[in-house]
């Protein structure tokens, strides 16, 4: 009930124009969108043949032996843990954000694609975390590709569900400070020398 009545606050929010603060549903909502994201574009991979696995027997395989996905129910329940995963991955992604700026969003959610790539799939694998293997050097590119499609959706819905004021300032001043020592500077000769010609031209009169 309390996931029903979070989703319809979301909705109202969305419906009325208003945009969310609460770090934590932002990033959790956000890691979701990415993870619905990354998994079409793992079964786009998986029907050409590109990708030998889906996301569903990755996750499924670090809770139950690899033969036993051939169950439909397994895999849901593979699936399942996969998208808490990656919802709950998305708050860090947030958090970055928070603190750095929205600028250049996509281009960090991208960064931290690949990040995702490396700490969960490449040490997944290596450690055996994964029961289930996959051996190709195209399965290997196409779930980088994935995890790229994750940060960069991630990323632009966080940026679509935030209000701007949740947002670091850093970004703003240093782009002041850039415009500040960009401007001409005054010669602080000419300026007492200035001074001095006005006092001698007061004392005259």
């Amino acid at each position: 009930m309390k996931l029903l009545h979070s989703l319809d606050q979301v909705s109202k929010f969305i419906s009325s124009g208003k945009k969310m603060r609460d770090s934590i549903p932002i990033g959790f909502i956000s890691g979701l969108m990415g993870t619905i994201a990354m998994d079409l574009s793992n079964l786009m991979f998986k029907k050409t043949g590109l990708s030998e696995k889906t996301y569903a027997q990755y996750a499924g395989s670090i809770l139950m032996r690899p033969f036993r996905l051939i169950f439909m129910e397994n895999r849901i329940l593979g699936q399942i843990l996969h998208i808490i995963t990656g919802s709950v991955v998305g708050i860090p992604l947030f958090a970055v954000l928070k603190k750095t700026g929205k600028d250049n969003y996509l281009f960090k959610g991208v960064i931290y694609g690949t990040f995702t790539w490396e700490l969960l799939y490449s040490f997944g694998l290596r450690f055996g975390v994964f029961r289930t293997k996959s051996y190709s050097t195209r399965t290997h590119m196409t779930t980088l590709i994935d995890n790229l499609v994750y940060g960069f959706v991630s990323s632009a819905t966080m940026i679509f569900l935030t209000d701007s004021a949740v947002f670091s300032k850093g970004s703003d001043k240093q782009l002041e400070t850039k415009i500040e020592s960009e401007m001409p500077k005054v010669n602080d000769a000419r300026i007492e020398e200035s001074i001095y010609n006005y006092e001698d031209e007061v004392s005259l009169h």
